[in-house]
């Protein structure tokens, strides 16, 4: 099943390579979206930290700018 949210996910934006993003697109977006952490927090009403990845980490937070 392929995950209705991918085009508006903010995860798609995380990666700088293509690579990258194919890999955790492929896990979770087109094939497992049920897996999705993500997902499950946004069908729940929660809107997922934008750092999120689909498996429920979260990227550290960028260095401050300065």
């Amino acid at each position: 099943m392929v995950c209705e949210k991918t085009q508006a996910c903010p995860m798609m934006k995380l990666f700088r390579t293509e690579a990258s993003l194919a890999v955790w697109k492929a896990m979770y977006c087109e094939s497992g979206s049920g897996r999705c952490e993500r997902l499950k927090l946004a069908r729940s009403g929660i809107r997922p930290d934008d750092r999120m990845l689909p498996n429920g980490s979260l990227l550290p937070e960028p260095p401050p700018r300065g």
